[in-house]
């Protein structure tokens, strides 16, 4: 789920000769035999165990989830990670607190799982038992069955581009019985209307850029999200590939954002071929009344500029008690 500009640690450095004669720039020409290649597989494996150690730790310090285990959500999480459940026809399947939810790639389904259940990214505490969420980006739907099970009695609206995706997420929610869900198979953008999106087969990348989305096009309807609204929203949890701005800024002046009460929203910081603009996105939700929290990883090593920052919003008022 990382595509993006691929630098590499030399590149925009001066190939001028260093000191010991080396014609290749600053840096020296590395040996290329199978004694480098396994150093440089032992260097890259280093920091993805630390992120699998990360992530052990996060769920070990978690509380149980409703009819879910911690145990239960590892088992579930190494199952989905070795492929051990198929289904039907040869579908892809999760098994989740004794449910079975369709997939159409493991290596997305597993990352998304592991997003929502090991590392808890979209986890609020609310004191209404009925909650109203909006799920955009919804996926397959993960992120609506960690609600459920949160809190059974939730009103959800979901929002998938992707028509296969959407597909997925609606045989999802009627093989599994789940009430009060409703499924959108539309873009969320600045106004309504069609709008072209890029999907990229089943994974987690489609997306309303071109630079970021996959190679064909298809043509889809677009809706403002002010529309849903309503008095007010629980918990609003966002990831659209880019189109986030876009949707908070219509979010920011219809005067729809100082109704929601909490949320969560990948950002995606200096996406190839677009412009920073993170100072303008927090303020608008600064001006609506929130406060926030931001938690982002980078590469400083290669350079690359591209970063996913995972931002938690709540209304001060909220925060305050």
């Amino acid at each position: 789920m990382e595509p993006g500009p691929k630098d590499t640690i030399g590149e925009g450095l001066s190939a001028s000769p260093s000191r010991n004669g080396n014609q290749d720039g600053p840096f020296p020409r590395q040996p290329q035999g199978g004694s480098f290649r396994f150093r440089q597989w032992l260097a890259d494996l280093e920091p993805r165990i630390f992120r699998q150690f990360v992530l052990l730790r996060r769920l070990a310090r978690g509380d149980d989830l409703p009819g879910l285990s911690k145990a239960a959500i590892l088992v579930d999480w190494l199952r989905a990670k070795a492929g051990l459940v198929q289904g039907k026809g040869g579908d892809g399947l999760l098994r989740i607190a004794g449910r079975t939810w369709a997939y159409g790639q493991r290596c997305a389904a597993t990352g998304v799982y592991q997003e929502i259940f090991v590392s808890r990214d979209y986890e609020f505490r609310s004191a209404n038992p009925a909650p109203r969420i909006l799920d955009c980006g919804a996926n397959i739907g993960l992120a609506t069955l960690f609600f459920k099970l949160c809190y059974p009695e939730s009103r959800i609206d979901a929002f998938e581009v992707d028509p296969n995706l959407a597909a997925l997420f609606e045989r999802n929610v009627r093989d599994n019985g789940l009430s009060d869900v409703n499924v959108h198979c539309c873009a969320l953008a600045g106004a309504a209307g069609e709008i072209d999106f890029y999907p990229h087969g089943y994974s987690t990348c489609g997306s309303l850029y071109a630079t970021w989305g996959g190679d064909k096009t298809v043509r889809v309807p677009a809706h403002r999200l002010s529309e849903w609204i309503g008095d007010e929203v629980d918990f609003l949890k966002m990831d659209i590939e880019g189109a986030e701005s876009e949707v908070i800024a219509e979010l920011f002046e219809s005067g729809a954002l100082a109704r929601v009460r909490e949320a969560v929203v990948e950002y995606h910081h200096n996406l190839e071929g677009g412009q920073a603009g993170l100072a303008r996105f927090l303020d608008f939700w600064e001006r609506a009344g929130f406060s926030y929290q931001l938690s982002a990883a980078g590469d400083q090593v290669t350079g690359r500029p591209f970063q996913y920052i995972l931002i938690r919003f709540r209304r001060v008022t909220d925060s305050h008690g």
